[in-house]
């Protein structure tokens, strides 16, 4: 994933500012919400307990205790990493023991869904709770899906394992970058936000496995799995000491304590019912709850199962009916948030930015035309260029090694020019261009593809776009946006990117099995013409056929083809980024931070009136 004290500024004021601008900034200035200072009136009294209480315990942070909290944040980040990368040589061992490999999809739908549909959840405990609160949340939910993967012995119980993995890890993700976003500020936020994963991922992405394969040499894929129920909370006990220890110290003030347990609703005088009203009706919004986990559940269920091998499930009603249902429960929790709701999911007029419906957009587009067409990427290259299924996941890793990477650089670039939209506008043209490069390679005629160098660098190009474009529009979309909505508009961008991949994966599915049987019974020599299935559904059977025969090229023109098709789909999805990323406000990172409503579009136009300033 790739978050930070918001930054005290001043609304841009040009540098010949005479005495009726100079009154129009300070009307600006007082528009705006001081939610990010604790202390200040009724704005912040308004914001739940959790964002309270990062509020106050900001102002508490001392030099080394910062340190120590980041060197927690960075180990047990490292940790989870390791954790992730080396699980992927136990599956194939785990799975074989169920002897029900069909299930399977179920169990990976399962935790798809739960993956998504958990980041506006945790985004409202979190503001609710706190901070620390989740970081512990996460880590247990986490400890205890390796405790259950070590310990299945059927699809159901590894599937279990799935979901609770799911969830864990987009609560650490998600709390990581909301914790970020409460201790740094804006100029630094990119920086801060793309360093933890960015320095765990590189070398676990390539160390990971070889740590599974030891453990495996030395003992069994159950060891492998419960190894990290031990190693996660150990590594996870600096960050919540240092979290919790400083929590502890924020809230000794008996104002501070007194204010944070009215947020809760916890309030003496009351009666238990009243304190149970307000923390589940008013401050979780039980109902908007419900409304959202079903309609996001239902509307992702066909979309996931009919996915990338199974597109012909859409022609079964009930699959319609199931997405219709989930749209409309979408539909009704909409209205529930903007009517009825008192402490909204997502407020109203956050969703009437356009700066956080860009952000939300390029990041949803960016995945949708990346899961398109990298889903059958691998046997693409193993069936037409002869690539070893390590060799064909390298390739691809490519594109992770440069986003984390570029990722660094973005936020460095921020830092230095105080600018956002700007690297959006060089991220987003350099994804559509990898995918372009990606077209071309694909299939060059006379079946001809490209080298593998000639593979690394496009796809090298869209991690770097992915890493500029997306470090810029998250800083710019939490940039415009009150304390108490950060944690929900960072759940938003990176839940649309989830949304976005599962429908690609859809998409990709439908393409693939509706083009590729029917070019293999239209290019296979006639006595193969009845293999055709059986070469479609396996590429362990395409690949038997020897380079150079009639069969084998048959094959190999069928895919490239076929993935050509998807490349161009990914290309029709990656473009109207273009367009887009125009809509993106360019945050002055050194100034105040800018609100959505009133204060934002009279920023806007001040800052029109003032010699096009935000250029």
């Amino acid at each position: 994933m790739e978050q930070e004290t918001i930054s005290q500024s001043q609304p841009h004021r040009p540098t010949d500012t005479k005495s009726s601008n100079r009154q129009t900034d300070d009307q600006i200035t007082e528009a705006l919400p001081e939610t990010h200072d604790a202390e200040t009136g009724s704005a912040a009294d308004s914001a739940q307990a959790g964002v309270q209480r990062a509020a106050i315990l900001q102002k508490t942070w001392s030099k080394k205790g910062m340190i120590i909290t980041f060197m927690g944040l960075f180990l047990y980040t490292l940790a989870t990493h390791f954790g992730d990368y080396s699980s992927q040589v136990y599956i194939p061992y785990t799975t074989s023991s169920f002897r029900n490999h069909s299930s399977m999809s179920a169990a990976r739908v399962a935790s798809n869904i739960a993956s998504i549909t958990a980041y506006p959840i945790i985004a409202k405990l979190g503001d609710v709770f706190g901070r620390g609160e989740m970081f512990t949340f996460s880590i247990l939910i986490t400890t205890l899906c390796y405790v259950i993967y070590a310990a299945c012995t059927n699809i159901s119980q590894y599937a279990v394992a799935a979901v609770f993995h799911s969830v864990g890890s987009t609560g650490f993700g998600l709390t990581q970058q909301v914790f970020i976003a409460d201790v740094t500020n804006l100029i630094n936020r990119g920086l801060w936000s793309t360093l933890p994963d960015s320095i765990s991922t590189i070398p676990t992405l390539y160390l990971g496995t070889t740590i599974g394969q030891a453990v495996l040499d030395h003992s069994t894929w159950r060891w492998g799995w419960g190894m990290w129920a031990i190693v996660l909370p150990v590594c996870g006990l600096p960050l919540l000491g240092s979290v919790f220890f400083h929590q502890y110290q924020a809230t000794q003030n008996g104002l501070e304590k007194k204010r944070l347990g009215t947020q809760l609703g916890l309030n003496a005088s009351q009666s238990w019912w009243k304190q149970a009203y307000e923390l589940l009706w008013v401050q979780l919004d039980l109902p908007g709850a419900l409304l959202l986990l079903a309609g996001l559940a239902l509307t992702l269920i066909p979309i996931s199962l009919t996915g990338a091998n199974r597109s012909d499930r859409w022609q079964n009603a009930t699959f319609i009916a199931l997405l219709v249902v989930g749209i409309v429960l979408l539909v009704l929790f909409a209205l529930w948030d903007i009517f009825v709701a008192k402490k909204p999911f997502v407020p109203y007029r956050m969703i009437k930015s356009k700066t956080i419906a860009a952000a939300c957009l390029l990041g949803a587009l960016d995945f949708l035309h990346y899961s398109m067409f990298t889903v059958f990427y691998s046997s693409y290259l193993q069936v037409v260029g002869g690539y070893s299924p390590g060799h064909a996941t390298r390739i691809d890793n490519a594109l992770r090694v440069s986003f984390q990477a570029s990722g660094i650089f973005a936020g460095l670039f921020m830092k230095y020019t105080k600018r956002s939209q700007i690297w959006v506008l060089i991220g987003a043209p350099l994804c559509v261009l990898g995918m372009g490069i990606l077209l071309y390679l694909i299939d060059m005629g006379d079946g001809k593809m490209g080298n593998e160098a000639s593979f690394v660098t496009a796809k090298a190009l869209i991690g770097i776009g992915r890493g500029f474009y997306q470090t810029a529009s998250q800083v710019s979309a939490q940039a415009v946006v009150t304390k108490q909505e950060l944690s929900v508009v960072t759940a938003v961008f990176f839940a649309s990117m989830g949304v976005g991949g599962a429908i690609g994966t859809s998409i990709s599915g439908a393409i693939w099995r509706n083009n590729l049987p029917t070019k293999l019974g239209k290019y296979l020599p006639e006595e193969l013409k009845p293999q055709a299935m059986a070469i479609f559904q396996s590429i362990v059977t395409a690949k038997k056929y020897a380079k150079g025969t009639p069969a084998r090229e048959a094959i190999d023109r069928s895919y490239r083809e076929t993935q050509r098709l998807l490349a161009i789909g990914g290309l029709c999805a990656v473009s109207p980024m273009l367009i887009v990323m125009f809509f993106l406000k360019n945050v002055h990172l050194d100034k105040r931070d800018n609100v959505v409503g009133g204060a934002e579009e009279r920023l806007d136009k001040v800052e029109g009136e003032s010699g096009k300033q935000v250029s």
